[in-house]
């Protein structure tokens, strides 16, 4: 039972609780000054690391590990234990910082029924997750992927234009906790998409930030797979470690008091 730590470089994992283990992605080309465990092991994908993201670590997961229950987090980003922002947001106040949920509870959840953790939705802009991807990337990436999804998987389609084209909420970030034979099923299906639309994108002559366009994919993919699945879902409040001390904490539950 293990959360993966995605991580392209040094963090401060002392500190993280017993189960939380690093990987270091793109390890045939990021520094690995800590001897964490890496993506460029067995069977990999580590050198599409610049396009896919965190994706290559999910893929040297799947093909590589054998726990019974499996997650993905980040150096910086982690689940907490509360499904309500504003619990949070007074805990971390109390406490005077943020810390991730024990793999232990998760463990817990997953054995009385929850099929998979995932972060808590949230709004990625202004529209549907479509017109935010449009906004924010090149929707003719979007266009293909929802064709080769209608041709590999049409009954994922409806459940595609459900979530993205009439939808503005989605869990972002690519961050669960499952059964690792649920993550496997997961996994089958998205990397047979994405090998697919990578045959026919060229991202070339996008920047660097764009060119990260598999990361971006596959953060929408997951809803759809959900959406289609109806697995029976725990949704926990994400945090920035990064962007979550007693003032962080303190500034957003004031929001959240007077927006309501």
């Amino acid at each position: 039972m293990t959360v993966y730590v995605i991580t392209h470089k040094h963090f401060n994992y002392q500190q993280l609780p017993v189960g939380y283990i690093p990987l270091l992605v793109g390890a045939n080309k990021n520094q690995n000054p800590d001897n964490f465990i890496t993506d460029n092991t067995g069977d990999n994908i580590t050198d599409k690391n610049y396009s896919y993201s965190e994706l290559t670590g999910l893929y040297w997961m799947w093909k590589n590990t054998h726990d019974k229950n499996i997650g993905l987090a980040h150096y910086r980003r982690y689940f907490s234990e509360y499904t309500s922002f504003n619990q949070f947001y007074l805990t971390t106040i109390l406490r005077g910082h943020a810390k991730p949920v024990l793999v232990k509870q998760l463990d817990e959840w997953i054995n009385d029924g929850i099929d998979w953790v995932i972060a808590a939705p949230q709004v990625g802009g202004e529209g549907s997750l479509w017109n935010q991807f449009e906004h924010f990337h090149h929707i003719k990436d979007l266009e293909i992927t929802r064709n080769v999804i209608q041709n590999l998987y049409p009954d994922y389609t409806v459940n595609f234009d459900q979530v993205i084209k009439y939808n503005s909420q989605a869990s972002f970030y690519n961050m669960f906790y499952t059964k690792k034979k649920e993550m496997n099923a997961y996994c089958e299906w998205l990397f047979k998409i994405l090998f697919e639309v990578e045959k026919q994108v060229d991202i070339s002559s996008y920047d660097q930030y764009q060119q990260r366009l598999f990361g971006f994919l596959s953060e929408r993919l997951f809803n759809v797979w959900l959406a289609h699945r109806q697995p029976k879902i725990k949704k926990l409040v994400e945090y920035n470690s990064d962007k979550m001390a007693r003032l962080d904490a303190a500034k957003l539950l004031k929001h959240n008091l007077t927006k309501a």
